[in-house]
């Protein structure tokens, strides 16, 4: 977005521009971490159905699962050992290489494999002769093409014969193995092998039997994941078997113990019932399991989740879960509430998200008096956080002055940095928010945030935030310029330029007593390209005398700053990608500036009307400019910022603006593209010098430029209807046909006619 020299008033806009783009358009000031490191990977899964602040979650899952089975294998057996070397050889090494080691470790003479020379993990393993490891490391990465996804989008074709002979030949590798971890581990692979055989009975079968043969203690079963790992096959077995409510129970378990896999368990855990849902209470045997119960399902995207909450606290009221649900209702209300009075994508956002929702206003009153509870018995683990919130909470239900005397009231209580720092955004998102009428103290304010405050650009909906707010009250104060100042760059008012906006921005940068916010926006919006802007806007509607006295008010000296141009050029084709400055047929003495040329223009004019010997030759070469300068012309520049290619096949569904112009939407820009199609002066030119020339090859030439206009002005009519295929010439219907008709039978003996018979095919072909 624009730069008000190093800080903007709209200094990066954090909202999607994509076309199309559905996401939620709004602002958030809850910093995630003013939750405790455990309380937010913990909450890490809750989050990933209510917005995008994890949406990246699952491309961490799986390095986190790495991680912790690394931790474990480091822990066990590998001693000092680089991760990297532990990494390799779980995670890259193949069958080949683990082979070869397991044969040098069971060998009195080999050496370790040299692939596997540098590997700290294989010389460990070497010289402490783990053969049980590394024969399980070998049947591990054999089981591995069978039971890892290659294609996230298919499902993988399993052969299942050859699964069933790997959990064979792990049974038998389990019943030697003496090491009560590794056949943890060889259970591991023989139950996931089963799971994804689609053997489901069998899962559970083999849970009961190889489990049972383990020594838990002497396994450390209880600091495993591995356990854990299991009984989410285990769950999966369940569910596909109908048993819902074990299944849920498991998977609940999991979610709780395993923070690995607790991505999983929480997509996973699936209550259908009120009656499920008490079963599955049933199962629990501790207030703990039974708050994972109700945290989990007060994670849904629609959930009112205070009650559940009420439910944990009555529990375990220092459950490490309650702060982060209280977080994730905190965000949704600022998704429903939060500057919604001047949030400019609330129709969007009622369209997409259905948002607000209807119960919002109340839901936040109920959550405020669940945080004043908590916060007034002091039970919960912090009870500043839950004050802090509480203002929040106020700040949104529109109740400023509370919100107020209560940030000031928590002030004093807050000795964690972190959450210091969110009051402090608080207060200011508060500050903002409560700014009521547009004066210069409003405007200072502004200019100090943007300039003073560190934290203005670290908190992403900061700016977005106050751009918004500045925008509405510029808006009820009659300044739309500045308005659309506060949330664009001057480049997005260039496709489409709004006269209003630009004499508001232009009265603005006038002005001899600016506020220094003003001062910024000037600096944004430079007088000189504004002035060049409205000129431009005024020639492409014809109005030449204004525009040339808009380019009056900048200083001559700028005039080059704005382009060259020269629309006097005779062309024959139209191409809308040819170069206008082709230095073969334009020298740079032909070259003017837009000041120069609005000079040439309205002298020719004069001329034209006045001169009846050389009329003929200033309306042929006025005729010129006019069509050079439009959509079809290689000079569209003179009198356009933008021009859109993917334009030309809409011209005839488009409506005209103006009757020069038409606005097509364009998801890049607020007001739309302005292509200026109009033809009509150009046309008249061009008739009025055919009509005064008394040489028949200038009049053959101006029969034949009014022939390309009433073309255009064809293509761009009701009436037109593109061919079916094959790139077949368009039919005109004769009423377009009135120049080509008279260049044919009027100047059919001219040395012009001959020419451009050749060059032009579409003439040639209608001439035949």
């Amino acid at each position: 977005m624009l730069l008000l020299t190093c800080h903007a008033l709209h200094a990066q806009d954090t909202r999607s521009c994509a076309p199309n783009d559905r996401s939620f358009q709004g602002y958030s000031f809850v910093n995630m971490d003013i939750l405790q490191p455990a309380e937010r990977a913990a909450l890490a899964p809750l989050f990933m159905r209510f917005d995008k602040l994890y949406s990246d979650y699952f491309d961490t899952v799986k390095k986190a699962n790495e991680d912790d089975n690394l931790a474990e294998w480091g822990e066990r057996f590998c001693g000092d050992v680089k991760q990297a070397d532990l990494h390799y050889i779980i995670y890259q090494s193949n069958t080949e290489e683990l082979d070869l080691l397991l044969t040098a470790t069971q060998s009195k003479s080999l050496r370790i494999p040299p692939s596997l020379q540098d590997n700290s993990f294989a010389e460990f393993v070497f010289e402490k002769k783990c053969v049980e490891t590394i024969g399980y490391l070998l049947f591990a990465k054999q089981c591995e093409p069978h039971v890892v996804a290659t294609d996230r989008w298919q499902a993988p074709q399993r052969d299942k014969e050859a699964m069933q002979a790997l959990m064979a030949e792990g049974t038998r590798q389990f019943k030697r193995t003496k090491s009560p971890y590794i056949k943890l581990r060889y259970a591991y692979q023989i139950i996931r092998l089963a799971h994804y055989a689609g053997l489901h009975e069998q899962v559970l079968d083999l849970c009961d039997d190889l489990l049972a043969k383990i020594d838990k203690k002497a396994a450390r079963w209880s600091q495993s994941i591995i356990p854990w790992w299991i009984e989410g096959h285990r769950a999966g077995a369940l569910r596909k078997l109908g048993r819902n409510v074990e299944a849920s129970y498991a998977y609940a378990q999991i979610f709780q113990h395993c923070p690995g896999r607790r991505a999983s368990a929480y997509q996973s855990f699936l209550i259908k019932t009120d009656a499920e849902w008490e079963d599955c209470l049933r199962l629990c045997q501790s207030d703990a399991e039974r708050a994972t119960l109700y945290a989990i399902r007060a994670a849904g995207a629609e959930s009112k989740a205070v009650e559940e909450m009420e439910k944990i606290y009555e529990l375990t009221p220092q459950n490490q879960l309650l702060e982060g649900l209280l977080v994730q209702e905190m965000r949704k209300m600022e998704r429903n509430l939060l500057g919604l009075e001047f949030n400019d994508q609330k129709e969007k956002n009622k369209k997409n998200h259905n948002l607000p929702k209807p119960y919002a206003g109340k839901y936040v009153i109920d959550l405020q008096r669940f945080a004043r509870k908590c916060r007034q018995e002091a039970k919960v683990a912090r009870p500043e956080l839950w004050y802090l919130a509480e203002g929040y909470l106020e700040f949104l239900a529109g109740d400023y002055y509370a919100a107020e005397k209560t940030f000031n009231a928590v002030q004093p209580k807050l000795d964690d940095k972190l959450l210091k720092e969110q009051l402090a955004i608080f207060q200011i998102a508060l500050k903002i928010a409560a700014i009521e009428k547009l004066d210069a103290a409003a405007e200072d304010y502004a200019y100090d945030l943007i300039n003073e405050e560190k934290r203005y650009g670290t908190y992403t909906s900061l700016p977005d935030f106050l751009r918004d707010k500045m925008a509405s009250l510029y808006r009820q104060n009659q300044q739309p310029g500045k308005a659309f100042a506060s949330q664009h760059p001057l480049r997005d008012l260039a496709p489409n330029p709004q006269l209003d906006l630009l004499d508001d921005l232009i009265a603005m940068n006038m002005k001899q007593d600016k506020s220094l916010l003003e001062v910024k926006l000037a600096q944004a919006y430079p007088l000189n390209s504004l002035l060049d802007m409205k000129a431009t806007l005024l020639m492409s509607t014809g109005q030449f005398e204004a525009a040339m006295e808009t380019y009056k008010r900048m200083p001559a000296e700028a005039w080059n700053d704005f382009g060259q141009f020269n629309p006097f050029r005779e062309t024959f084709k139209d191409c809308l990608k040819c170069n206008e400055q082709r230095t073969d047929t334009i020298s740079l003495s032909s070259m003017m500036n837009r000041g120069e040329l609005l000079t040439e223009l309205l002298d020719l004019d004069y001329k034209a009307k006045g001169d009846l010997d050389g009329a003929a030759r200033h309306y042929y070469l006025l005729g010129l400019a006019h069509y050079n300068m439009s959509y079809f012309g290689f000079a569209w520049k003179a009198m356009d910022y933008f021009r859109s290619g993917s334009t030309w096949a809409k011209l005839h569904r488009a409506k005209s603006a103006d009757g020069d112009s038409r606005v097509f939407d364009h998801w890049k820009f607020p007001f739309g593209n302005r292509e200026n199609t109009g033809l009509d002066r150009a046309l008249q030119c061009f008739n009025r010098a055919r009509e005064l020339a008394f040489d028949p090859e200038m009049a053959a030439k101006a029969a034949f430029q009014a022939a390309r206009c009433e073309q255009k002005i064809y293509f761009q009519s009701e009436q037109y209807k593109p061919e079916p295929c094959c790139n077949r010439i368009p039919r005109i219907p004769a009423d377009y046909l009135g120049n080509f008709e008279r260049l044919k039978n009027e100047y059919s003996n001219t040395n012009f006619y001959k020419e451009i018979i050749k060059e032009c095919k579409y003439f040639a072909a209608y001439a035949r």
